[in-house]
């Protein structure tokens, strides 16, 4: 009757851990930028790995905003989809300083207005070369708005050559952008093509060329070894 007993609670134990990391981790989130709403300046879509949605307003998946600032009027200025026809969607924009757009900046945050983490993301294009490789001089940047409104932090970001042919560099972030109410990206004098790729949105940056693994999996299995050894100890003093 002993052990049934604390078999049934090993049980319930290990449902409610299960429900816990769970709970946790539905608020993380991978932005992949496939399977959100583009609103247009003229229309509408949602993002499937094979249509680039051009003269994009604004795009929402999973709660989190990606809003273009700048006029409207030149439909080659602000994108989202499979732009580089790869079967991989990416957010892209062509900013105000150079030839091909309108662009003024990207700004990020989370529909219902509540503070968020970014801790990674990719650039598929840093180019201040319309559709060739990057010069090394780009000036594009990444800044927090920890109050949603005021830059707290800024960080100039790395050159990459135009669409998937560059090294496409992986961003890890640190505290500066955590428990943010938006960020934007902004560019100076030398920019013309850039794009983005997987945000991580409140969890933990992958390790490099790492496989995902969903947050979930982390927090239950610390809980769960954590539990079994307090029983081992239970047992052993028992």
């Amino acid at each position: 009757m002993e052990r049934l007993y604390e078999k049934n609670i090993s049980l319930r134990a290990i449902g409610l851990l299960a429900a816990i990391g769970f709970s946790s981790a539905s608020h993380a989130t991978l932005i992949d930028f496939t399977g959100g709403t583009v609103t247009q300046f003229s229309g509408a879509g949602v993002t499937a790995n094979n249509t680039n949605y051009n003269d994009a307003d604004y795009y929402v998946e999973d709660g989190v905003k990606f809003d273009f600032i700048g006029p409207a009027g030149d439909p080659f200025s602000y994108h989202v989809g499979d732009y580089y026809n790869t079967g991989n969607d990416v957010i892209h924009g062509h900013w105000a300083a150079g030839p091909h757009g309108d662009m003024e900046s990207i700004f990020v945050s989370k529909v219902d207005q509540s503070s968020f983490d970014l801790t990674y993301f990719k650039i598929t294009s840093n180019t201040n070369i319309g559709g060739g490789s990057a010069s090394g001089n780009e000036e594009v940047y990444i800044n927090a708005l920890a109050d949603g409104t005021n830059v707290s932090y800024s960080m100039l970001l790395p050159s990459d050559d135009w669409g998937f042919a560059g090294a496409n560099p992986e961003i890890t972030l640190g505290i500066e952008f955590s428990n943010i109410l938006a960020l934007s990206f902004t560019y100076g004098s030398n920019a013309v093509g850039f794009g983005l790729d997987e945000f991580y949105i409140d969890e933990a940056a992958p390790s490099p060329s790492a496989v995902p693994i969903p947050a979930a999996a982390f927090l239950f299995g610390p809980a769960l070894l954590g539990f079994m050894g307090f029983r081992r100890k239970a047992n052993a003093s028992a």
